[in-house]
Order: C-alpha cells, then sequence, then structure tokens
C-alpha cells in the first residue's frame, strides 16, 4: 500500500485523530494481507536545525536524540526509515525541501495467503478526545 500525507486540522490535534487514521491504514493492510506500507514523510522540523546535514539530522531523529513532530511519531508508529527524498516539498521553510521514505511491515503478513480483496465500508467509528485547554 502507498500511504501518501494526511493532516488534521489544527483544533483536533492532540486528540487522537492521527493515531486513529494509522490504526485504521493498519488495520486494512492486515486485512487485506498486504505485505506493509510505503509513504512519504515531510521532516517538518528540519529548519531548526539547518547547520546539520539532512542525513545528520534525519540519523539523529532515528536515535532519538532530536525530536520532529512528523517523522519521530511516526518512527515510533514501527515506520523505518527507507530513504531522503530531496525536493519532496521543494518550497517549504520548514522542511527545507526535504522528505523521506518510509517504510511499515506487517507483522501478520502471511505470503502463503492470498491478500484478500474485500473491506466492509463504515466499519471505523471514530471517537474524538476532549480537546486541550
Amino acid at each position: 500500500m502507498y500511504g501518501v500525507e494526511s493532516a488534521v486540522l489544527p483544533a483536533y490535534r492532540s486528540r487522537g485523530v492521527g493515531s486513529m487514521l494509522m490504526q485504521a491504514r493498519f488495520d486494512v493492510l492486515k486485512q487485506l494481507n498486504l505485505r506493509g506500507m510505503v509513504a512519504g514523510s515531510a521532516i517538518i522540523d528540519y529548519h531548526t536545525a539547518p547547520h546539520l546535514s539532512v542525513e545528520q539530522y534525519v540519523r539523529e531523529v532515528v536515535a532519538g536524540v532530536r525530536f520532529d513532530t512528523n517523522l519521530s511519531k511516526q518512527l515510533h508508529k514501527g515506520f523505518r526509515i527507507h530513504n531522503i527524498i530531496p525536493n519532496y516539498l521543494p518550497d517549504d521553510p520548514m522542511t527545507l525541501g526535504y522528505g523521506v521514505t518510509i517504510v511499515w511491515r506487517n507483522p501478520d503478513y502471511q505470503p502463503e495467503k492470498r491478500p484478500q480483496a474485500v473491506i466492509q465500508p463504515g466499519q471505523y467509528r471514530f471517537n474524538l478526545r476532549p480537546s486541550h485547554p
């Protein structure tokens, strides 16, 4: 599966919306018996460390030495870095144009089992946590 960028409206951030959306993707991958997901990830806090090469910045985020508002959360969900993407967001001052390709491998994948092809619509219901004051 290929995952495109997703975003949560500011009024709904820190209420679990992003986690629920990601969990829904993981559930679909498992239900369909897909090998995993490849996605692009903006490294949105790279502008805070312009003295570092993008490779060093990403290494520090992976090592947990540095926190990136976007990438650190994805790594926490089990994604791993595949490669750096120059010109991912060419005019973005926060990423300095960079992103990374991330990969999540389905731990339940069974290569001998054919992928399933049916997802029932409406199977997901989201209950938002209260917003923080």
